[in-house]
């Protein structure tokens, strides 16, 4: 068994020795608690591989694995169990999981581990809301499924670090104590929230509180002694079962037995030489490659020229984003449609690219894409923050893992599974039996020699999609290094002529280049850093050690053994 696991930043990162590096960025001590800057916990070089995850203690933990000779996948699924602790209102054991993972020699492995609606499923069923939107979970079926097939651990050796944190607890971070508050009073509805995300007595958890989940800790146990087959056969499944038939819903002890972690179609295309890989329907792999794929066909201002760079990058985005459940013949005829070269020029056709590098203040038409747009306006709009988490982790052997976790909305269906500990996702969707679409879009980037590759992935709806192709649009046309890529300020498409720009505390649009994008006709949303989507990200490059970045909009960090 490996060594617990501390879970104080301190005590975790002298435990493994982590190798990290510090780089200068902006710094806002009047920040929110949810957000916070670039920090040496946050961008972390290691020869012996590295992690880069949403929560301190979850990245040490997959640090640890890496530092005890566990591969990539060993590494990604321990950190994976310990964020459903640490973070648990982003992911957990009743949510849903994407994974890519690229071996050594270049093979990609896509699995698709997201929740499916139950086959008995009626809409307005009249049963209580958490219980009618609960899903069928498929995290415990794809972890198991990754680490049996690509891992070097087992099951239970990977899944301790979690189980210590379940049952000694973890400090709680101020972000997601405010989430739990939120929830409140959901949580406390039908009584099994109480003592695990509340108080025995109702009352809120704090930030900085140590906060242990015995329940939590307890079904961990019980799955990595009796493996898989007891969540979704065994004595979980009937828990989950009982409960589930009190209520009059929907998931059963069959439709637990039915479920399985199943291949993802994986979708494949270039940027500028760059190979691109991610998972298809029902992930959004191929929104990422068709938005990339567009802007190669477009001239995409360079670095210095923001504002024009951000007009062009949206609207390639706003169609990615409305062609992602298109669909043509088949899934697979669907994929290669959607990531074809052709459907990208085509989409291309309809981009409007400003005129003038220095400022100008008018716009031409791509491709007689037809008349200019009035100029816009400047609104205001709510934020909201969707419950996902991503992690990505790079090995010494050049293995590479990006996975993409989530509940759905904050805290799932905000039901928590009696005497279980943890929380169910929402269904997304009505068809019984369906998986339905997901944003989620984990992504592996090959520069043109084979030698650069880059595994990242985001949070955050479908902020996730256009945060992916922002980085990796940053790094290949602006030559960006990984950390500054992701710290660059983000944009996000709500129409085709309607823009959110980040207006900070962690990063910011200039006000000239907000009135640029007034002028060029768009409207103007301004919104804070956090709304942007967290990407967390790893990089191997020829003989130079692994980097890991976590995303400076969040509270995660990167780490590995020196």
């Amino acid at each position: 068994m490996p060594r617990p696991i501390r879970t104080s930043l301190i005590g975790a990162l002298l435990a493994i020795g982590v190798a990290a590096c510090a780089t200068a960025v902006v710094r806002d001590p009047a920040r929110p608690s949810s957000t916070i800057t670039n920090s040496a916990a946050q961008i972390a070089e290691s020869s012996g591989g590295v992690v880069a995850s949403a929560t301190v203690d979850a990245t040490a933990v997959g640090a640890q694995v890496l530092a005890e000779g566990g591969n990539a996948v060993d590494a990604a699924v321990a950190t994976a169990f310990a964020l459903a602790v640490t973070e648990p209102s982003m992911s957990g054991l009743g949510g849903r999981a994407s994974i890519l993972l690229r071996q050594p020699d270049g093979t990609l492995v896509g699995i698709d581990g997201l929740n499916q609606v139950p086959s008995i499923y009626k809409e307005k069923s009249g049963l209580p809301l958490p219980y009618e939107r609960a899903a069928i979970p498929g995290v415990p079926a794809a972890l198991a499924h990754v680490l049996e097939t690509h891992g070097t651990w087992t099951l239970a050796r990977v899944m301790q670090p979690a189980i210590d944190l379940a049952a000694g607890g973890f400090i709680l971070g101020a972000a997601e104590a405010e989430r739990w508050a939120a929830a409140r009073e959901e949580l406390s509805k039908f009584g099994a929230g109480l003592g695990t995300y509340l108080k025995a007595d109702g009352s809120l958890w704090r930030a900085g509180d140590r906060v242990a989940n015995p329940l939590l800790a307890q079904t961990l146990r019980r799955l990595a002694t009796e493996g898989v087959a007891s969540f979704y056969r065994g004595a979980i499944a009937d828990a989950i079962d009982a409960d589930m038939r009190a209520h009059g819903a929907f998931i059963t002890r069959e439709e637990l037995s039915a479920y399985r972690a199943l291949p993802s179609l994986i979708v494949r295309g270039s940027y500028r030489g760059h190979a691109l890989a991610s998972n298809f329907r029902p992930a959004a792999g191929q929104a990422v490659i068709q938005a990339l794929q567009t802007l190669e066909q477009l001239p995409v201002p360079e670095r210095g020229d923001d504002a024009r760079w951000a007009a062009v990058v949206a609207q390639a985005m706003h169609w990615a984003l409305t062609d992602r459940s298109m669909r043509r013949g088949t899934e697979e005829e669907s994929a290669t449609f959607l990531t074809s070269a052709a459907h990208a020029k085509e989409r291309a056709g309809r981009v409007m690219i400003p005129a003038g590098g220095g400022g100008g203040d008018s716009a031409e038409p791509f491709q007689g894409a037809g008349l200019l747009f009035p100029p816009g306006t400047l609104v205001t709009a709510e934020t909201d923050r969707e419950a996902t988490t991503h992690l990505s982790v790079a090995d010494t052997h050049g293995r590479m893992v990006a996975l993409t976790q989530s509940l759905g909305p904050s805290m799932g269906t905000r039901l928590v599974a009696p005497g279980l500990g943890f929380l169910f996702a929402t269904r997304l969707g009505t068809a019984p039996g369906s998986r339905p679409a997901s944003t989620v879009s984990p992504t592996i980037v090959v520069s043109p020699d084979g030698r650069d590759v880059v595994a990242l992935g985001g949070a955050g709806d479908n902020r996730i999609i256009t945060a992916v192709i922002q980085v990796v649009s940053r790094m290949v046309d602006h030559k960006m290094t990984l950390p500054d890529a992701l710290l660059a300020p983000r944009i996000h498409p709500d129409a085709e002529r309607t823009l959110r720009v980040e207006e900070g505390p962690v990063s910011a649009w200039p006000a000239a280049d907000r009135d640029r994008f007034i002028t060029w006709g768009f409207t103007l949303v301004p919104s804070p850093s956090g709304f942007f989507g967290r990407v967390h990200a790893v990089r191997l490059a020829g003989s130079a050690a692994a980097q890991g970045v976590a995303e400076p909009r969040w509270t995660g960090s990167a780490a590995g053994p020196k």
